[in-house]
């Protein structure tokens, strides 16, 4: 958290897409966007952002497939920045070596890991490691249930259906923090907006598209339930963008070969889709949901985004696309400098008039 008010975090994530060669003609390797990566991370603590976030898959379209490792090298060359999965596969994943995975960042780190678990949107995980996609929400909930149970007990007995059972297993490292932050990383179900709630637990919800209207539902749909099973007290929202800042509309705009890269289909049949310059430009107006444009124009309709669900965190995906690592490092510190501070500014008086509201 900021320590100019602790009712606002506001970081960066990747997805670690990956691009060998990007559209303007350069050759990248995996090593490169790794280093890249650490790099990113090393500026934001630089900067005082709140949070780095990495995210997971397992495709030739994106490089990072081991979230924990990356921010683990993030940790060694940082001190303060809170370091998070955007996201853990939950659902392709054995929930007691994840838990071990934070937990031993959260060791090295002094206390600054997170996860954030989600379904995925993409098949390849569950091809990779047998998880039956007939079955999806039902190995995410019991995946779920589990982590809960092993990041709350040193020893665990449990039963299930889709891993073998545990009795009085020990789970180790521990981690620093008691409990180990969870939050779960939600696309636009409402469904899964109401199970967050109901486990009292933070939600990260992804604003891609789409009215604010939406938005504002699931997250109404999301405290609805928390309030209802007594977990008011412990919600958390934070609501992940698409963000490039530049010094003019015009260059903002200019980035929309690189955003079009970001998100096509890689190939025939794959996941994916084709944003036209149109969509595009749409998307950085003043209704749109991209926060792309100049620092006064983001602030403005990050504004509108806050009065509208109130969240505590905000996540802006920053390097997508294969952006040249200058482009990234200057977006970034407008971010720090200019948009993070009005942000925490207008979150305030919200934060003082819920002195007991947890954060953690």
């Amino acid at each position: 958290m900021s320590a100019q008010d602790p009712g606002m975090d506001v970081g960066i994530a990747s997805l670690a897409d990956f691009q060998p060669r990007t559209v303007d003609g350069r050759s990248v390797t995996a090593g490169d966007r790794h280093g890249r990566l650490v790099d990113l991370g090393v500026t934001a603590d630089r900067l005082g952002l709140d949070h780095f976030g990495v995210g997971e898959h397992h495709s030739e379209d994106f490089a990072v497939s081991s979230p924990a490792v990356v921010l683990a090298a993030v940790a060694a060359r940082t001190s303060r920045i809170r370091l998070t999965s955007s996201v853990s596969t939950l659902s392709a994943l054995d929930p007691v070596r994840l838990y071990e995975d934070f937990a031993t960042l959260d060791l090295v780190s002094s206390g600054r890991a997170e996860i954030t678990v989600g379904r995925s949107a993409h098949p390849e995980p569950f091809e990779l490691f047998g998880v039956p996609l007939s079955h999806y929400d039902q190995v995410f909930a019991e995946k779920l249930g589990l982590l809960l149970r092993v990041r709350g007990e040193p020893r665990v007995t449990w039963h299930g259906r889709f891993r073998s059972p545990l009795t009085e297993a020990a789970v180790v490292p521990r981690a620093r923090q008691d409990p180990l932050p969870v939050w779960i990383g939600v696309g636009g179900t409402p469904a899964s907006a109401e199970r967050a709630g109901r486990l009292g637990l933070p939600m990260m919800l992804g604003y891609i598209g789409g009215p604010l209207e939406r938005l504002a539902h699931l997250t109404a749909v999301y405290r609805a339930a928390g309030e209802a099973e007594g977990h008011g007290h412990r919600l958390r929202l934070g609501v992940g963008v698409h963000f490039f800042s530049a010094d003019d509309t015009a260059t903002a705009l200019d980035t929309y070969p690189y955003y079009r890269d970001f998100l096509r289909p890689k190939r025939p049949g794959g996941s994916g889709f084709t944003v036209s310059p149109e969509q595009f430009r749409a998307g950085v107006g003043p209704a749109g949901h991209l926060l792309i444009g100049t620092p006064e124009s983001i602030t403005e309709k990050a504004t509108a985004l806050y009065e509208t669900v109130r969240f505590d965190r905000l996540q802006a995906l920053v390097d997508w696309g294969g952006l040249p690592g200058d482009a990234v490092a200057s977006s970034v510190g407008q971010l720090a400098t200019a948009v993070a501070p009005a942000l925490r500014r207008l979150a305030v008086p919200a934060a003082r008039s819920q002195p007991g509201a947890a954060r953690g």
